[in-house]
């Protein structure tokens, strides 16, 4: 595969089978949870999949983090609908002018859509206007006769405004036939508890796909066959980016991004492993602050920090660990549920796990 320095910024490896799942999933009208823990590629996999179906659907993104109240996640919501029409920032420029924002829409489906988001934004009972707003989606979808697919971004943030609130979005959401909703999470135990657990309202309301590291078979023949300004991979080079980043997206891209700048301003024509290398320490150096703060977290608790260390190494390590085993299944039970190990009890993060052997 031959890439300028440029694509290795939207470069997808080996995501093929989860592609077309997913694509297959929203074609069945099926809503859909991604999950997987931070810097796996959950969003990047969304949006490859969105902008691949922008022809036939109407395609809304909005991401739960950036708001910090109910009303705001209205705001945002609403003006990330008229962005799958092509209005930008719509609540600003409604607030400037309604009038001149109609006069540049013929369309009688145009036209009464933003009349009714114009009506929505001006709600004052917050109950009400979260209502109007999570059904406008759908009534929007209606009114195109085009279905709309709505990605919500880190949903387990959802939680902190509250079971009612969430428990409002389920009985809205249920109702909607033209509306196609992709969730996506990094907090395994909050997402698993939002669609798993029968008490809470999202229960069985979506599919879940659970996206891993890369397959080593389909990376190893990626990193083969690439050229990036026809520049190659040594075979150590990739062998190396193996034990280094065991194929985690992020750091597999990084470090091929670090690696060959490096084996440019050496002016070399091949990517040795001494970039590698390279790239490696410049990520962990970037990256510093990152890791100290999830360590912190970590280590807290009394041994907590040399289970995951032992993880880290190998399971032999932890059998090796001289404490009461009840209480080291409730710490690995933690770091799973943290997202920090995986379900074959594997550190989510072999970064981490190099920081910390310093």
């Amino acid at each position: 595969m031959k890439l300028n320095a440029g694509g290795l910024s939207s470069l997808i490896v080996g995501r093929e089978k989860e592609i077309q799942t997913l694509k297959t999933y929203i074609n069945f009208g099926q809503h859909t949870v991604i999950v997987a823990p931070r810097r796996y590629g959950k969003t990047t996999l969304a949006n490859k999949v969105l902008d691949d179906l922008k022809d036939e659907y109407l395609i809304v993104k909005l991401d739960i983090f950036e708001a910090t109240n109910i009303e705001e996640i209205c705001d945002l919501y609403l003006n990330a609908i008229y962005s799958s029409i092509g209005i930008v920032n719509f609540l600003h420029k409604a607030k400037e002018s309604i009038f001149n924002l109609l006069d540049n829409f013929n369309l009688s489906y145009e036209v009464e859509g933003i009349k009714l988001g114009y009506e929505i934004s001006k709600e004052q009972d917050i109950n009400k206007k979260i209502q109007k707003t999570f059904n406008f989606a759908d009534k929007f979808a209606r009114l195109t006769s085009k279905k709309m697919i709505v990605f919500i971004d880190e949903f387990g943030d959802i939680e902190k405004f509250g079971q009612d609130f969430i428990k409002k979005l389920r009985s809205y959401m249920q109702t909607h036939k033209n509306t196609i909703y992709i969730f996506a999470g990094s907090q395994t135990s909050i997402i698993n508890n939002i669609f798993l657990n029968k008490e809470n309202a999202f229960f069985n309301f979506a599919s879940l796909m659970n996206i891993e590291m890369l397959e080593y078979d389909k990376t190893i023949n990626f990193l083969k066959n690439l050229k990036i300004d026809n520049k190659t991979f040594s075979d150590d080079a990739i062998e190396q980016l193996y034990t280094n980043t065991k194929f985690h997206p992020f750091y597999l891209i990084k470090t091929i991004q670090e690696s060959f700048i490096k084996a440019l301003l050496d002016s070399q024509e091949i990517v040795q492993l001494k970039h590698i290398e390279y790239g490696t320490k410049k990520i962990l150096d970037d990256n510093n602050a990152y890791f100290e703060s999830i360590w912190q977290k970590v280590n807290h608790k009394k041994y907590k920090g040399s289970i995951f260390k032992a993880y880290c190494k190998n399971n032999n390590e932890i059998k090796n660990l001289k404490m009461n085993s009840s209480y080291k299944s409730q710490l690995t039970k933690e770091l799973k549920m943290e997202s920090l190990l995986s379900n074959d009890l594997k550190s989510t993060d072999p970064f981490l796990c190099i920081w910390l052997k310093g």
